[in-house]
C-alpha cells in the first residue's frame, strides 16, 4: 500500500498534510509520493522538512492543458504513478488540504483485510459526517469515491477505463466518471471521518466555502480522537453525506448495471456534443 498526495501551491496546507501522516506512520512506514504542479520554494522547503516519509516527488508538466483536463490528469497520476509505475496493490489518494487520523492506517489494513478481495468492493472512503458510539466500524456503501481522501486498488483502477476519460480533455470530472461505475458495488466508508478538511473546495479551490459540510466532517473528525480503537469491523450505518449515498445491499445489481450504462453513454454523448 503506498499513499499519493495531490498539491498546487499551498504549502502551509501540505506541510500539515505531511505532519498527520508523520505522526500516523510513527509504527509502520508507507511509501509516500508527491504529485506536484508549478512548486515553488515554499513548497519545497516542506518537502525537504519531510524528506524522510516522502518516497518520489513528481513535477506536473502543465503543457496546454485546461483547468478541468488538468485536474483530471494529475488525479489519474496520482493512482497510476504507485499502481502502475510502482507496483502497489492499493493508494491512499489525498488532497493537500486534509490532516489523517493517527489510525488511517490501522483502520485500512484491517477493512482490507476484510473485505478487500470480495468482488463488489471498489475502495475506501475516509469521511463522514457521523458521530456513532463506537470509533471502530465502518460501513458497506453505495456511492462515490470521496475527492479528498479515499483508497482505491489496482484492480478497481484497471476496471474505470480512464484512457477513454482522457480523450475528453476535461469535459467530464474524474469524479463523474468513476462514480455511477463504483455505485455497482460498494465503498468501505468509515463511520467517523479520519481525515479532517481545511480547505474550502479541494487541491484546485474555488474559495466557495461550504460551511455546513466543514463544519459537520470535522466534528465527525474530532469526534472520532475521543477514542482509541483497536479493532475495526463492519457494522453498517446510515450516512448523511448525500441524499443518494445509500447502504449497500445485494438485491438489484442489474438495476445499478444498467443505470450505469446509461448514465455513461450520455455522458459521452453529451462530451462530444
Amino acid at each position: 500500500m503506498a499513499v499519493s498526495i495531490i498539491t498546487y501551491r499551498r504549502s502551509h496546507l501540505l506541510d500539515s498534510c505531511l505532519r498527520s501522516l508523520s505522526i500516523a506512520m510513527s509504527k509502520n512506514q508507507y511509501p509516500v509520493f508527491i504529485i506536484i504542479q508549478d512548486a515553488d520554494e515554499d513548497d519545497l522547503a516542506i518537502l525537504r522538512k519531510y524528506d524522510n516519509i516522502v518516497t518520489e516527488i513528481i513535477h506536473v508538466d502543465v503543457g496546454d492543458k485546461n483547468v478541468e483536463d488538468l485536474i483530471n490528469s494529475n488525479r489519474i497520476r496520482a493512482w497510476e504513478f504507485p499502481l502502475i509505475s510502482r507496483g502497489y496493490q492499493y493508494v491512499i489518494c489525498l488532497e493537500d488540504d486534509v490532516e489523517v487520523s493517527p489510525d488511517i492506517f490501522k483502520f485500512t489494513e484491517q477493512a482490507l483485510a476484510q473485505v478487500g478481495r470480495c468482488r463488489n468492493f471498489w475502495g475506501i472512503n475516509y469521511g463522514s459526517f457521523e458521530k456513532p458510539v463506537e470509533s471502530s466500524t465502518y460501513s458497506k456503501l453505495r456511492y462515490g469515491l470521496h475527492g479528498p481522501a479515499s483508497l482505491i486498488s489496482k484492480r478497481s483502477l484497471e476496471r474505470f477505463n480512464l484512457n477513454w476519460l482522457m480523450r475528453f480533455h476535461g469535459k467530464i470530472p474524474w469524479d463523474s466518471w468513476v462514480e455511477p461505475l463504483v455505485r455497482t458495488g460498494f465503498m468501505v466508508t468509515s463511520n467517523v471521518s479520519r481525515y479532517r478538511d481545511n480547505g474550502y473546495s479541494g487541491t484546485h479551490a474555488t474559495l466557495e466555502n461550504n460551511s455546513e459540510y466543514f463544519q459537520k466532517l470535522n466534528e465527525s473528525f474530532v469526534h472520532g480522537l475521543r477514542t482509541v480503537a483497536t479493532n475495526y469491523y463492519h457494522r453498517d450505518l446510515e450516512h448523511h453525506w448525500r441524499a443518494d449515498c445509500r447502504i449497500y445491499v445485494t438485491q438489484r445489481k442489474i438495476r445499478h448495471y444498467i443505470e450505469f450504462i446509461a448514465l455513461r453513454t450520455y455522458q459521452i454523448l453529451k462530451a462530444l456534443a
